[in-house]
């Protein structure tokens, strides 16, 4: 396979500034890392919280957007083993104040950056919307108190949306727990179809009232996963959960969609570095996390898939990343707007002139 002269990637010169179609010569490529061309990459929150702060302003340089993506290995450093050109491959990368995914070609590094073989059941536009929320759902998973003689249950707010549905797929499939799950009448058909064993519908139900009516009818839950954020069940989650559970939110106390959310709103929000510490003495845990960046995850998640236990939603496929259709913007604008069910998905163009 030839190996490519030029790659058109969109960037952001700053601060919330438009992405732009760049066009730069490729590199010469280091030992330890693999080039893969691109053919799908989807959005995620982060991505357009990045974008919007004052984060990428400080660093000189263009910044891409995307952390997600599926493609095919063109060439492998020469220190690189166990991967070879032709591979289909999905993963995440993630260059903060670099390099994005919404890109033609990526340099990946096998050694550190999360990376797997594609499923050959699912296409690279399912693939790509894989990486960022299952390795978050891990993450949020990674609370569960250990395993006793009866069953673990579990709580997931947002359960409808990109990781919350992971979290509902994965707390069955790999975890084998009870799932309760949080989501609009619109999605409860999808969340049960998920595997979730009993659906709260927030637009007729009171969340909290009902929880606790859940909690007095059986046993203590042993993990509140909240993909939403806010304050709402913070009150009660102490009440909800045993002394060994733990309520995990991947955004924080913050429900403004634009800024960012995960740890860093430990910063912006003390109540929640209380919080923790509480938890961490006397129980319930708290915790506001973030991903955890390992490979095997996504090898777990493609063997689920090749056997038929897990599946992907795409909500739409988006063309003309890199032409006068700007769906990058369209991409965004779904993204802010709220209530996406699963992922939104650019494809890349196989070739650009």
């Amino acid at each position: 396979m030839e190996y490519p002269k030029i790659n058109h990637a969109l960037t952001t010169p700053g601060l919330g500034a438009p992405l732009t179609l760049t066009e730069k010569e490729v590199p010469p490529l280091p030992a330890n890392e693999l080039l893969i061309k691109v053919h799908a990459a989807s959005i995620n929150p982060v991505d357009i919280q990045l974008w919007r702060s004052g984060l990428v302003g400080i660093v000189a340089g263009d910044k891409g957007m995307g952390r997600d993506y599926s493609g095919t290995i063109v060439a492998v450093g020469n220190d690189v083993k166990g991967w070879s050109v032709g591979d289909e491959v999905f993963g995440f990368l993630f260059k903060a104040l670099g390099p994005g995914t919404f890109s033609e070609y990526i340099n990946v590094i096998p050694s550190s950056d999360p990376i797997a073989r594609k499923p050959g059941v699912l296409t690279h536009e399912q693939a790509a919307s894989i990486p960022l929320v299952v390795l978050t759902a891990y993450a949020c998973l990674d609370w569960l108190p250990p395993q006793t003689e009866r069953q673990r249950r579990v709580i997931v707010r947002g359960a409808s949306g990109g990781t919350g549905m992971w979290v509902v797929q994965l707390a069955k499939a790999a975890y084998n727990c009870h799932v309760t799950a949080i989501c609009s009448s619109r999605n409860a058909q999808f969340v049960k179809d998920l595997g979730a064993d009993e659906v709260i519908d927030y637009t007729s139900q009171n969340i909290a009232t009902t929880l606790q009516a859940r909690r007095e009818s059986s046993t203590e839950f042993d993990l509140l996963v909240d993909c939403v954020g806010g304050t709402e069940l913070i009150p009660i989650y102490p009440q909800l959960l045993h002394t060994r559970g733990a309520y995990v939110t991947i955004v924080g106390d913050k429900s403004n969609v634009k800024t960012l959310g995960g740890p860093i709103t430990y910063f912006t929000s003390p109540a929640q570095c209380l919080r923790y510490i509480k938890g961490y003495i006397w129980g319930p845990r708290y915790a506001c996390i973030s991903l955890d960046q390992k490979s095997s995850y996504l090898e777990e998640v493609a063997r689920l898939a090749e056997k038929g236990e897990v599946k992907t939603e795409v909500q739409e496929i988006l063309e003309g990343a890199f032409d006068k259709r700007e769906s990058w913007r369209k991409a965004v604008q779904l993204m802010e707007d709220g209530r996406v069910r699963g992922k939104i998905v650019l494809r890349i163009p196989l070739g650009w002139s």
